[in-house]
């Protein structure tokens, strides 16, 4: 039997994987995690920062630029995550996290390395070092020393690189400078909230526990994970600043076995900023028995094999349709050069984001505010470049007309708009953080049901399909490529809990779809809309294939709140086993 997906996903430090590989486990930390004075742990990290920088600007190598700018962030907190199957501990792990990411930049302020992409398996400006746990200036000193000495001999095979491709090329447009300048400021340190550890297994208990009742279920896990604590942003122009930093998810996943040998899966998950946002272990339970008896429900249900119609989606399913079909729509942060390729001397990737395009119908609008929308897990003031979070109408009467910023420069864009995070060392990029989509009018469910139904008897149907969840990026396991010819990818997750609708209210549960050739040019065929739900909070990164390995507990929090949508017309398909499930359950 498949592993479930984030056994898959999640990259666990050897001790972790060892216990999740089902090794024999030493007992566990109890209660919270222990950490040195804070205000000791922030005068260290500051002390060691400031030296570090102040050296890093006097770095050189023969023959080589100099750094113009240097950037240190540090994070600072603690982490627990733990996973447990039909309701035993499979692992647990609490402990302190320290962690400090470089990134040096060389050249000018005019040109420098960065915003290329030299290749695979080539080095570039950005390093990241585990700190001490113990508050020691020489110690983490020289952790970043190190950090920076990698980050720096990165930078300038990254700048000679960046060179070299540009030899012969003619400029489409005016010279950009090499990053927006943004006022130095400082900020306080910010306290550390310490995760209860024993509050988080108990959740994970009574997620997984419900499914060793339920003979039909195969395999029932929960994984959940808070990561408490705060972040330093400090680079060499001046910026001090201390933000506070943290996300609580808990996932939920099952699997079982239709007759048909077709393999059906379910999931439920929770994001918020703290331990305390989760549900209770009660309303989890609950959950979890929801879940099974889905399930069970699933394994009597027909297969979808071929539908083309309207398409109802349910609020769940609706935050999921719009996330990833406008993700990266919204980001005005441009795609990184690429090195030259001798097959392809065009093989520069197009802008994305461009304004004057349609994505939504007319007298819609969305709304990106991430400073002013109290409850949303991605809510902030100051984003990962130290630039103050501002309110972006993004979307103005279905049409997009301004575009998420961070730092890096854009041809007719005046600065950052506070957006620009990024996980790890990654770039920092322009990402969503708290979106809200209104329609210009908004029907009740049962005007949209009916609506639904009268579209399918249009297209020869006796039934409208409904999708209630849809698979989260980050746990989907399909990966599709096309090369010319093929048929069109799906363009969405596959959706985890699908009905057909008929008109005297049946519901009738189905399986084994999957969407075809969907893309945000099916968001201008909304038929009908509900009114706009309250945020519903996810994990996400930067637009491009990273959201498809943050894996079940990484990435950064964000909310979007959209209304559930009628589609007039989409394509879906779908399949069962192969093999007959013969073999009887225990």
């Amino acid at each position: 039997m498949t592993a479930p997906v984030w056994r898959r996903c999640l990259r666990l430090p050897p001790v972790l994987a060892a216990l999740a590989a089902g090794a024999p486990a030493a007992a566990a930390p109890e209660g919270n995690v222990a950490s040195p004075d804070q205000d000791t742990v922030a005068e260290t990290i500051l002390e060691a920062v400031d030296t570090e920088l102040e050296r890093a600007m006097g770095l050189s190598l023969p023959d080589q630029p100099a750094p113009w700018y240097v950037r240190m962030s540090v994070v600072d907190g603690a982490v627990v995550t733990g996973g447990t199957k039909l309701g035993q501990r499979s692992f647990f792990d609490a402990a302190p996290h320290r962690q400090a990411r470089i990134e040096v930049r060389v050249g000018t302020p005019a040109l420098d390395n960065a915003h290329f992409d030299s290749g695979y398996g080539n080095r570039d400006s950005r390093d990241a070092r585990n700190l001490p746990v113990e508050p020691s200036v020489l110690a983490t000193r020289r952790e970043l020393w190190l950090a920076t000495d990698s980050a720096y001999k990165g930078a300038t095979e990254q700048y000679s690189a960046k060179l070299a491709a540009r030899e012969g090329r003619t400029a489409d447009t005016a010279p950009l400078p090499s990053m927006y300048p943004e006022p130095p400021r400082s900020t306080p340190p910010v306290p550390v909230v310490v995760p209860d550890a024993a509050a988080l297994e108990a959740r994970l208990t009574a997620a997984s526990a419900p499914f060793a009742a339920m003979p039909w279920i195969e395999d029932g896990s929960a994984i959940g994970r808070v990561w408490s604590g705060r972040r330093l942003l400090a680079d060499s122009e001046g910026m001090r600043v201390w933000m506070p930093a943290g996300l609580a998810v808990l996932r939920i996943e099952a699997e079982t076995q239709a007759p048909d040998g077709a393999r059906l899966r379910d999931a439920r998950w929770w994001v918020g900023r703290t331990e305390a946002d989760l549900p209770s272990p009660d309303e989890i339970a609950a959950a979890s028995a929801e879940l099974g008896a889905w399930l069970e429900a699933l394994r009597a249900a027909p297969v979808e094999r071929d539908y083309l119609g309207p398409v109802l989606f349910e609020a769940p399913a609706a935050a999921e349709l719009f996330r990833q079909l406008l993700h990266g729509e919204l980001s005005g942060t441009p795609p990184a050069e690429q090195a030259p390729d001798p097959y392809n001397m065009d093989n520069q990737p197009p802008p994305t984001a461009r304004k004057g395009r349609r994505l939504l119908p007319e007298g819609w609008w969305l709304v990106d505010d991430p400073a002013n929308t109290p409850g949303c897990a991605g809510a902030y003031a100051v984003d990962h470049e130290g630039v103050a979070a501002t309110r972006v109408e993004a979307i103005q009467d279905g049409v997009l007309r301004e575009v998420l910023m961070s730092r890096s420069p854009r041809a007719g864009e005046a600065g950052s708009t506070g957006h620009g995070r990024g996980l790890g060392v990654d770039p920092k990029a322009a990402l969503p953080a708290a979106v809200t989509i209104r329609p210009k009018r908004s029907a009740s469910a049962a005007r949209m049901r009916k609506k639904g139904l009268a579209l399918a008897r249009q297209a020869g149907l006796d039934y409208v399909l409904v999708v209630r969840r849809l698979t989260p990026p980050a746990v989907a396991e399909d990966f599709q490529i096309a090369f010319t010819g093929d048929g069109p990818l799906a363009g969405l997750t596959r959706p985890l809990e699908a009905y057909r609708l008929y008109a005297d209210g049946t519901e009738e549960p189905v399986r084994g779809l999957r969407f075809v050739g969907v893309d945000r040019r099916a968001l201008r065929d909304i038929a009908l809309a509900g009114a706009t739900q309250p945020p519903v909070d996810v994990l996400d990164t930067t637009p491009g294939g990273g959201r498809f390995s943050i894996g079940p507990v990484g990435g950064l929090p964000a909310c979007w709140a959209v209304p559930p949508v009628l589609i007039t017309e989409l394509e879906l398909r779908g399949s069962g086993g192969q093999q007959p499930h013969i073999i009887p359950a225990p």
